[in-house]
């Protein structure tokens, strides 16, 4: 992996859009970011994270509202007022290299003010196009799966851990805490528990027997987790429990991602959903065959349609100047005969006369009104209202063709959320197999907010009582194997437990191969950091407590706190850097303030041993004074580019600067 580029939008200090080129050469693998307290150096640190792992990014669990009381405090605000910006974002820009290939991603986490409550919207681009090819719902376990969180924090890591990790004398749970996801123990442990399920499921015949000496010895197995419980309670008033049940429940809450449960946690929605649907689609296709089953079918024949139209239209003409006709020439009728009338005419000279002129103009002007030709006949010879009716028919074909093209769309679209649905209830695990993890991880957060006080007492008190609960599983598998070895089942058993006895070997070999390889880096890192020539020769781990030996020259082990503050500093961070490199990933190393509390020989030391050659890309984030400008010099043939970060306090915001605060003349260019 390879970071190229982080975009801040209104996000804490930095106003607007403020971008980073991280981008690195073999040549030169390190970036150098500056700035004093306060600049927003730690902002741009942590912004990675977040943007990576959002809600999850937190070492303990932490609820929305604390989540979004977070980042309320990052959304950047206003010099002189009381506004804060609409909004606020984290743009991660990266390479990822797998099986030869290169793929670019783009990781985009805003957050949106609504109301008062901020609203995340996450994206994920790949190679500049949407990441379609995984459900949106599950792009966050995409990235965990991606970059495993267990394993980056192993690469992303500031000064103050490695002073806590000292002062605690913590390093073997740093080790134990980071170990399974090193080796990738959380699939092996998912795969033992699918071919017990697998197991049950396929019983036959004797299966009630198995049932119940299967629930005797869940019964034996739920009394040693009530033993663990009651040897965590004897501990609760000493100290604080949330730290120790932190990484339990980032552990449950991987594997039930790694399984699907944002799937099982949407079932019954979509079950809902599902029935919505269909009765929508059902409504749809009533509608449809409505339509079909009427006038639907002329829109075949749309010219003969159009024909019929035009010729109805032209018979109601026809129909109408008829009617016209025989009512003009009834009112002529009258009219003639009124004329004919000697009352009308009586004292009227030369009386034939008149009446013949007037009789000719009014024959005229009714012959001009009668416009209807005398070969016009109606070809269908339908009636004025049924004509009406057939035309009012035609024009709602309009109408019923713009229905059928809707009603098609919403019953295609409703077709294919259903076969979404169908599919999505398809993945969705079963209760069997993602119930036992939500009833450990509810169980877990009830007993969050309490730790053990005596940690290394009470780890091999664990380790003891899982030893148990591992024989108690052989048993169940044996018992399957016995009483199943003739039939399908037990054939199907007794190969499972074949896989599983070579899954546990499998496991202890990996296990001692990985420590092997952790004391060879470990061991490595030491004696790069430490000044003091061949002060450790020899690092042994123990595989099952994961206690660090040390051993001088002569193999005498070395007590740790015999080690200066300074030793044990450096001490803590080689456990880090052997993590990281035992992982196998290739991920860029990001420190914030490594050298803040370090002697000068040990500064020199990771001046001049560790960064430089630590990874293909190296972020520091540091104070002046830290990498000052004699360190700087020394660091200068590696670095790819450098920023400086300076408040602005008149202005309230920070200003980005591009290069370091001296020159490669060691002259200051930047004031602080």
């Amino acid at each position: 992996m390879h970071l190229t580029k982080v975009t801040l939008k209104n996000y804490g200090v930095y106003r607007d859009k403020v971008e980073f080129d991280l981008t690195t050469t073999p040549e030169k693998p390190v970036i150098l970011i500056g700035g004093t307290n306060g600049a927003g150096k730690t902002t741009l640190f942590e912004s990675i994270l977040i943007g990576f792992y959002g809600q999850s990014y937190f070492d303990k669990k932490t609820t929305r509202k604390d989540y979004e009381k977070f980042l309320g405090h990052k959304v950047h605000r206003y010099l002189g007022t009381t506004s804060a910006a609409d909004s606020t974002s984290i743009i991660v820009d990266f390479k990822f290299y797998h099986n030869g290939e290169v793929d670019d991603y783009t990781v985009d986490r805003t957050w949106y003010d609504d109301d008062g409550r901020l609203i995340e919207q996450l994206k994920i681009k790949k190679n500049n196009k949407r990441l379609d090819s995984v459900e949106e719902s599950q792009w966050q376990s995409f990235i965990e799966e991606l970059i495993p969180k267990g394993i980056a924090k192993l690469f992303f890591f500031d000064g103050e851990k490695i002073v806590k990790m000292t002062e605690d004398d913590n390093e073997e749970i740093e080790i134990k805490s980071s170990f399974d996801s090193l080796l990738g123990l959380d699939v092996v442990e998912q795969l033992h528990s699918d071919l017990r399920i697998h197991i049950m499921r396929n019983m036959k015949d004797n299966s009630k027997s198995i049932d119940t000496q299967y629930n005797e010895f869940l019964k034996e197995k739920e009394e040693i987790v009530d033993d663990l419980e009651r040897l965590e309670n004897s501990i609760l008033e000493k100290t604080n429990k949330q730290e120790d049940l932190a990484p339990k429940i980032e552990e449950i809450e991987a594997r039930i991602s790694k399984i699907g449960g944002g799937f099982a946690s949407k079932r019954e929605d979509l079950r809902i959903q599902k029935a919505s649907l269909e009765t929508t689609r059902i409504v749809l296709e009533n509608e449809l065959k409505s339509l079909l089953s009427g006038t639907m079918p002329f829109c075949l024949i749309p010219k003969q349609i159009k024909s019929l139209e035009t010729q109805i239209k032209k018979d109601s003409e026809t129909t109408k100047k008829q009617f016209e006709k025989e009512i003009l020439d009834e009112k002529l009728g009258q009219v003639l005969a009124i004329l004919d009338e000697k009352t009308l005419w009586k004292g009227i000279p030369d009386e034939s006369k008149l009446k013949d002129s007037l009789n000719s103009k009014i024959n005229k002007i009714f012959d001009s009104k009668k416009s209807l030709k005398k070969d016009t006949e109606n070809l269908f010879n339908f009636s004025l209202l049924e004509s009406t009716n057939i035309l009012n028919l035609l024009k709602n074909l309009t109408i019923h063709i713009s229905k059928l093209d809707k009603d098609s769309k919403d019953f295609d679209e409703i077709s294919d959320k259903l076969n979404q649905i169908e599919t999505a209830l398809s993945n969705a695990p079963n209760d069997d197999e993602i119930g036992p993890l939500i009833s450990k991880l509810n169980t877990l957060h009830e007993e969050q907010g309490m730790i053990k006080n005596e940690i290394e007492h009470l780890e091999r008190k664990i380790t003891t009582q899982n030893t148990y609960l591992k024989i108690k599983n052989s048993k169940i598998r044996n018992i399957v194997v016995d009483q199943h070895k003739d039939k399908n089942a037990g054939t199907q058993a007794q190969l499972v437990t074949k896989v599983q006895k070579v899954l546990d070997e499998y496991i202890l070999k990996l296990k001692e191969k990985k420590l092997q390889l952790l004391e060879g880096y470990l061991l490595e890192e030491l004696q790069k950091l430490l000044h003091k020539e061949n002060l450790i020769t020899k690092v042994t781990i123990n595989k099952e407590s994961f206690e660090i030996t040390l051993y001088d020259k002569d193999e005498n082990a070395i007590p740790k706190d015999l080690l200066s503050k300074g030793e044990q500093q450096m001490f803590a961070t080689g456990v880090l850097l052997a993590l990281a490199k035992t992982s196998g990933k290739p991920l860029p190393f990001m420190i914030d303030t490594p050298l803040a509390r370090l002697d000068v020989s040990h500064r020199d030391n990771m001046i001049e041993k560790f960064f430089p050659y630590a990874s293909h890309q190296v972020v520091i984030f540091s104070t002046d004074s830290e990498i000052s400008e004699k360190y700087y010099q020394q660091l200068l043939p590696y670095l790819s580019r450098s920023y400086a970060m300076e408040y602005l306090p008149a202005k309230g915001k920070t200003k980005q600067h591009l290069g370091y605060f001296w020159n490669d003349k060691g002259e200051r260019i930047i004031a602080v």
